[in-house]
């Protein structure tokens, strides 16, 4: 079964001590590429969050958003304590210099905690909350189950519309090979009567050996049958994929190429219009197919 590129999936999980928020996206890429968002000091759960997105999705980039947010007694902010004690000297001494009858106990702390670059403002202190990285991957993994059922489920649709595409191309194949043969014959009906035509008056015999020749040599320039079968071996193979389990949008992409060059070859061959038209519509199956791998796993 096929999974599409795209998709959404998020997970959010709460107890007394954090609340853990995971976010998905996913969109096309022809290889594999992970943006992550998450709080400083999350370093070595990145590694590990990049390692549970690559064992659930093979290719496309991928935009994981985390949230984490301590609470109650986890919930501290960053204090700078050498930047505090060196606030607290500088007052200190500069109090006992200039400040008649100071007292060091008169230094509120409270006040020097509002100076600048003594308490961080970027975030709060992961501390205190119990098995934090498990929670987080477990809150990823939850995620990224929903992000993959909507990508099967695009996926799915995305199959049966191929499909559909696949059974039009069969059916525009079958139409060229009923035509094919009659191909052969009003051209021999053609040349017989533009040759008759020509040695009308004159006497000079028709020669059945040179229309022959002649006709033989016709039937091997326009000769279809290989890039048709080769062409019919490629849709056979794309249907395939299209039901196997695991990652297929490279080979589905690789199919479309050798379809679209098996087209090309029928086109440049045919010389009756009614084929003509039915390979245009082949053409027009192989564009819908190819752009459309562009957004399978």
């Amino acid at each position: 079964m096929i999974r599409s590129m795209t998709g959404y999936g998020a997970a959010e999980r709460t107890n007394e001590q954090v609340r853990i928020a995971v976010e998905i996206r996913t969109v096309n890429n022809r290889f594999f590429k992970a943006n992550q968002r998450s709080p400083e000091g999350l370093g070595a759960v990145e590694v590990a969050v990049e390692n549970l997105l690559r064992a659930a999705i093979s290719r496309g980039t991928v935009n994981l958003n985390l949230t984490v947010e301590p609470k109650g007694a986890a919930a501290r902010a960053p204090v700078n304590t050498a930047m505090l004690a060196a606030y607290l000297k500088d007052v200190t001494e500069f109090g006992q210099a200039h400040v008649p009858g100071f007292r060091p106990q008169d230094v509120r702390v409270e006040a020097l905690l509002e100076l600048p670059g003594v308490v961080g403002d970027e975030q709060v202190l992961l501390v205190g909350v119990d098995n934090l990285q498990a929670q987080i991957e477990a809150t990823v993994k939850e995620a990224l189950l929903r992000l993959n059922v909507m990508r099967d489920q695009e996926g799915q649709a995305t199959a049966r519309d191929m499909a559909a595409a696949l059974d039009e191309m069969d059916r525009r194949i079958a139409a060229v090979l009923a035509q094919a043969p009659a191909v052969l014959e009003e051209y021999r009906a053609r040349l017989r009567e533009r040759v008759s035509a020509l040695l009308e008056g004159a006497e000079i015999p028709l020669d059945d050996q040179t229309l022959i020749r002649e006709l033989a040599f016709f039937a091997e320039r326009s000769d279809i049958n290989e890039e048709l079968a080769r062409l019919k071996s490629h849709i056979d193979q794309f249907r395939e994929l299209l039901g196997a389990s695991g990652p297929a949008g490279r080979r589905l992409e690789f199919l479309t190429q050798e379809m679209y060059r098996e087209v090309t070859t029928l086109g440049s061959k045919s010389s009756d219009p009614q084929i003509s038209r039915e390979v245009v519509e082949i053409k027009v199956g192989v564009d819908r197919l190819r752009e459309q791998t562009q957004n399978i796993e």
